[in-house]
């Protein structure tokens, strides 16, 4: 249930449905010739606990190959078809990355925003997900005020981020 609910989101991050890409790591930007903005990675850290801090959970889908993250995509998600062109594109952006990349899109939901983060390294994706909606496999970030819940998601994002 917490991955088709991860699954879902990415679904309506990806077409145009009140979506919006904040920013990425990426020199040549997310896709190419986009016009993202690009941040260094040693900045990305801080950007996570504006939104730690800033949504009241978060939700942890990481351990994808990429194949094995397209495949459970694929697998629970009969939409693909009406956006199948924009799909291939992202996938073939996405097969492209041989070197850590970490992008963030907004996403509107109707009654709230979320907050989805893709890591992506040459064979793998980790997701997070911030959200003020309260689902299945959700983890409170308290708003970011207990910093012991704060020091924990920084270890868990390093743990990541390092190879």
């Amino acid at each position: 249930m917490k991955k088709l609910i991860f699954l879902l989101l990415v679904f309506v991050s990806l077409n145009s449905f009140g979506q919006q890409f904040l920013w990425t790591t990426n020199k040549s930007g997310l896709f190419q010739g986009s016009e993202v903005k690009v941040i260094p990675i040693d900045k990305v850290q801080n950007k996570l606990l504006e939104y730690f801090e800033s949504y009241d959970n978060y939700y942890d889908e990481t351990g994808y190959t990429k194949d094995g993250f397209f495949r459970e995509f694929e697998g629970n998600n009969s939409n693909i078809g009406s956006d199948k062109k924009s799909w291939e594109y992202f996938k073939k952006s996405i097969y492209g990355i041989n070197e850590l990349t970490i992008s963030c899109i907004k996403s509107n939901l109707g009654s709230s925003s979320s907050i989805l983060i893709l890591i992506v390294k040459k064979d793998n994706i980790d997701c997070i997900s911030f959200s003020n909606q309260l689902s299945r496999g959700f983890i409170s970030t308290y708003n970011g005020r207990i910093d012991d819940k704060k020091t924990r998601f920084v270890k868990f994002y390093k743990s990541l981020i390092e190879d």
